[in-house]
């Protein structure tokens, strides 16, 4: 359980950060299409993280593959 506790912290930060960005990019250029903006501010955000964040996925993936299996064999029975 540790480890799962760990590594949402990381995926956190990771999200924390994306928004920032998104955020910070909301306001710079012109007034209107924020959204636009945004999402442009997402990219670069996913971007400026590289490789971290898939491998922050797959460790999240694979830290509650064993909780995933007993939920699903619990509903199965």
């Amino acid at each position: 359980m540790r480890g799962i506790m760990r590594i949402q912290l990381r995926l956190m930060r990771y999200g924390a950060f994306i928004g920032i960005i998104g955020g910070i990019a909301t306001f710079v250029g012109p007034p209107h299409h924020g959204l636009i903006k945004a999402m442009i501010g997402i990219v670069i955000g996913c971007m400026l993280l590289g490789k971290r964040l898939p491998t922050a996925l797959k460790e999240m993936f694979d830290a509650n593959k064993p909780i995933m299996d007993e939920t699903e064999d619990y509903f199965k029975s």
